[in-house]
Order: structure tokens, then sequence, then C-alpha cells
């Protein structure tokens, strides 16, 4: 059977291999020594079985090219394609000498590294970042002096995910930050011995991801980046939204690419390419010659837009036609879809993940990436996309839903961040007794319940007017109240906090369309955040957090709006 060799199979390259069995080849996985030496310095991780299906067969790079070309000449491809960055070089070499649909060897710099990149875009008129590589932190700072450069961003030569960039805002962080990386490895392990110092453009920051074939190009994707500065000035994902719609300015920013793709004479595959958008129009930061990475689910990007990056490249240098006769379709998604990366912000040992209680309540969750936490561990502190605290993939045909969703999600990590990751810690405080408490009866009477009413309690209750229940006992109780009062106290204490918000949101939930439901401070006391985070989850489970003159003060009180 005649094969595809994958080089480096990681992050988004993983789904090449079922993509090559549905077309009934061979998988190949080739592992490059590059990235064998970031292995073996804990950069990555070896390609990891339980991901696969099914099962390629695995190379390693042999100590000579020589020796590699006829190790893979063996298994008789028919393709040669870069699992993720480190494999670019390599599947590019043995792509061409085999005489596989690949791109002209003599421009790899220009395809990989970055400073070779912005002087293609220079020789072919279109606008670059100037920029410098330097060695020392003082020519740095002689570099920007001379350029007039009053903020600037320093990082590798060679990388990708953001890891290593810096955003320097004054020349005093343009100096610590080229001697903080030259006391760094970069993403393939190797020591960093020089950087590169650009001028640094204000503006927003796109994706977009084209497929070429024989050069010629097709726009697969659109995506906006939103990233956030770090207190050290680095530079991390928060969340990548995909654009459905083109407004003004994007067909000129996609034009430019296109032009990039020409200036490095990009031919077969997919570029990955991260723009800029000013007052003066698009500007390329960098491109990334392999399918967009991130560990990009297909399904997911199925769901979007009818296509995933793997599965596209695979069918455009199999059969060109079919890429040519679809080369005129407009741009156009099938759906909205965003991802949000969840960024810690400091190291943390933590015992519990209650993201997936919250997450899996917002209308748009399709899939929640995130460590299952269940025994006390270590999350260090968000840096780079490698070390998110993992990515929640949303997608919805409305589009102010998802927009709703991914606000949720980013006020619950900014401003409730124990409801992402706990560390046991938030509800330990046995809150003091005032002695005015009310009882569930004096709740229902202040508020005037009448109807179908629900008392949810640390103990068996018996109250005229109402069901009363225990969270051992919720299962008695079906939907369709139009009060629910929310009388937890000390049996918060014992249940860790995923437990305890899906025990709340269970109870939430027992409220019919219309219905109100009700938490006094006696018992969001006991919760994370206390009234504030009762409102969070009001809001997460979509209930209206409303304020009604008349009412008893100091309580929560939430109306079922949803259908």
């Amino acid at each position: 059977m005649k094969s595809i060799i994958v080089v480096d199979v990681l992050s988004t390259g993983y789904n090449y291999i079922e993509d090559i069995v549905r077309r009934g080849y061979a998988p190949v996985s080739l592992e490059s020594k590059v990235l064998r030496h970031s292995i073996e310095c804990g950069i990555d991780s070896p390609i990891n079985p339980d991901r696969l299906f099914h099962q390629p067969v695995m190379l390693k790079e042999q100590d000579t090219y020589e020796k590699t070309l006829e190790e893979v000449r063996k298994y008789d491809p028919v393709l040669v394609v870069p699992g993720t960055e480190s494999g670019v070089v390599l599947a590019t070499k043995l792509a061409a000498d085999l005489g596989l649909p690949g791109n002209p060897v003599e421009y790899i710099k220009a395809m990989t590294e970055k400073p070779a990149m912005h002087e293609a875009l220079k020789d072919a008129g279109l606008r670059y970042l100037r920029g410098k590589t330097v060695s020392t932190p003082e020519d740095a700072v002689a570099f920007c002096r001379e350029n007039g450069f009053e903020c600037a961003v320093v990082k590798p030569v060679r990388g990708a995910a953001s890891q290593g960039l810096f955003l320097c805002d004054d020349l005093d962080e343009v100096r610590k930050a080229v001697s903080t990386l030259m006391n760094m490895t970069n993403d393939f392990g190797d020591k960093i011995s020089e950087v590169l110092v650009q001028e640094r453009i204000i503006g927003t920051e796109y994706v977009v991801n084209i497929l070429s074939r024989n050069g010629f190009h097709k726009l697969t994707t659109f995506l906006k980046y939103n990233k956030v500065k770090t207190s050290e000035g680095g530079y991390i994902y928060d969340n990548t939204k995909y654009i459905g719609q083109l407004e003004p300015g994007h067909t000129e920013l996609i034009e430019y690419a296109f032009k990039v793709a020409d200036a490095i004479h990009y031919q077969n595959g997919m570029i990955h390419g991260e723009f800029m958008v000013d007052e003066k129009g698009p500007i390329l930061i960098e491109v990334n010659c392999r399918a967009m990475g991130g560990s990009l689910p297909a399904a997911f990007a199925d769901l979007i837009s009818g296509q995933h990056e793997t599965d596209s490249i695979l069918d455009a240098l199999l059969y060109p036609q079919k890429f040519m006769n679809e080369l005129k379709k407009p741009y156009r998604l099938l759906r909205n879809g965003c991802s949000k990366s969840v960024i810690v912000s400091h190291d943390m040992e933590v015992e519990d993940s209650p993201v997936f209680e919250v997450a899996k309540h917002l209308r748009s969750t399709y899939l929640i990436d995130v460590a299952q936490v269940t025994n006390p561990v270590m999350l260090s502190k968000t840096r780079d996309l490698e070390s998110s605290g993992g990515e929640i993939y949303l997608v919805n045909d409305d589009k102010a839903v998802l927009d709703e969703d991914l606000e949720i999600l980013t006020n619950v990590e900014t401003s409730f961040f124990q409801f992402i990751f706990n560390d046991g810690m938030s509800r330990r405080m046995v809150p003091k007794r005032s002695g005015k408490e009310k009882s569930p009866k004096e709740i229902m009477e202040s508020v005037g319940c009448c109807g179908a009413v629900l008392v949810a309690s640390d103990e068996e209750l018996e109250i005229e007017g109402a069901q009363c229940i225990t969270k051992d006992t919720m299962s008695e109780a079906h939907k369709g109240f139009d009060f629910v009062i929310v009388n937890y106290m000390e049996s918060l204490l014992g249940l860790k906090e995923r437990e305890c918000l899906k025990l709340l949101f269970d109870t939430f939930d027992l409220a019919r369309q219309g219905g109100r439901v009700i938490v006094p401070k006696s018992s969001y006391d006991y919760m994370s955040y206390g009234r504030r985070g009762v409102e969070q989850l009001m809001i997460v489970k979509g209930l209206t957090v409303e304020f009604i003159p008349g009412y008893e003060s100091e309580m929560v009180i939430g109306t079922n709006d949803r259908i």
C-alpha cells in the first residue's frame, strides 16, 4: 500500500492520521531530529497513541539525511507533509527529493525564519516589519534608537504559538526581554543565541489560513485573535473567533496574504499566517507553513466551515483538479465558532476543575479540553499557548448567543477563577451566624410565594404551601416550580466545588420558565464569592438576575427567562 508521510505528528497534525486512512493510504509518522531534541529538552511530548484511532508506522529521522530519504522511500509515499512547525524543513526537503508536491527548498528560510520572511516581502515591494537579528541587549536598544522605535517586539528567530514573544513598551523592556530570551531555549529545544527585534504595530490581529496548489491560493478560514499582555511583557491567547461575514478592510487583508504567499514562493500546502491591521492597512507578523496549530479538533472545524485544514491539504495535494474546481467558490462558514483559552494568572495548587460544570450549561459549548482534576496538582501560570489551562470550544448558529457565552466565560475566568480551577479553600470558612436569619417560611411570606413552591434545604422540613427537599432527595422534585428557595448551608461545606456547582445548577433548573430562584444571605454566605458568585452562577444558568423593590434585602433573585 502506498503511504503518506507526516513529519512530526503533534498538535493539529494528529488529524492527519485518520484523514490519510480515510483516503486509503497508510499513515507513516516520521519524528524529526528537531522534535526529538525538543522532547529530550522537555519542550514537547512524544506522539500520544491514545489520541489516535489508527496507529501509524513509526519512523525516526536517521543520523544522515541520505539514510532518512532511503528509509522513507521504502514506504512508497505519495505525499510528505509537516504535522507541526518542527517538521516543515525536513518535509520540504523530502518532498522535493522524492519528486512529490511541495515547495522550493531554496526558499525554505523565507518560509520558516522571521527575518527572511520580511526580507522577501521587502524584495516583493510589500509592506514589511523593520527588524534586526541581535545577540545582545545593547544591540537591540541601539537598533531601536536608530529607527526611532519607542516600543518594539522581541521574539525568537524561529518559533510558534507566541512562545518567547515580548511586547515592549519602552527601551528598558526591550533590554530586559532580550536578556530573558538569551537565557531560554526556543520551542525546538535549542538554546537561543540570537533574537529578533522588530517595530511594533498597534492594531487588530487576524489569522488568514491559505490553501495552495501549484501556486494557486484559496482562503480556507479567517479568524480574529484576542490576546492579552502579561505582567512580564509576554503575549498570551485569550480567545480566537472565526469570521464568517467579511467587513470593510478584510478583502484588502486577504489579498495581501495571497501576495505574501507569492513573495515567499509558497506553492503547495497550507499557510497559517498571522497579520496585524492598523490605520495603514495589513502587515505580516509571521507565517507558519503548515496547518493551524493549537490541537484544533477536526470535528469542531468541520462544524464551523465544513472542512478542517489537514483534510483540505490532503485533498488539494492528491486531487488538484478538485482544488481548481473549488477555487472560485466564495468564502462561507456554516456556523459561528470560537475557542477560549483558559488563562491561569499565577502558579497554584488546585484540587478540582469546576469549569466543566460551568461550561456545560452554556448554550454554545462544544468541547471542554481542560484537565479533569480530581487530586491536588500544580498548575503553572499561563505564559504562552502551550501553558494555558486548556481550551473551551464554542459553536452556535446564533452569533449573539456565542458572543454572550464567550463574555460569560471571560468574566468567570477574570473575576471568579475558583469556578474554573478550585484550590479547595474557597468554602472552608464557616460563616458566623447573626441569629437574625429568616427561616424558609419567613422568606416565602416576605416574597409572597404562591403556586408551586420548592424549598431546598440541609435537612428535611415540613412547610405548609411548599414541597421540601434536601440534596439527597432532589429526585423527588420535578421541574415546574414558580418559586425555588435555595436554603443550603452546612451541607455545601463537605462538597468539592464542582459538586457544589452541580447541586446549585440542578436546583436552579427546577424553576419553570418565568419562575424565580431565591437565594438568601444565610445560604450564599456558604458559597464561593458569596452574593456576587451566586449572581454569576445564575447568569451561567441563563437566569436573569433581578432587583425587585419591596422584596427582602440581601437576597439574590433570578428569573428563568430561557425557553
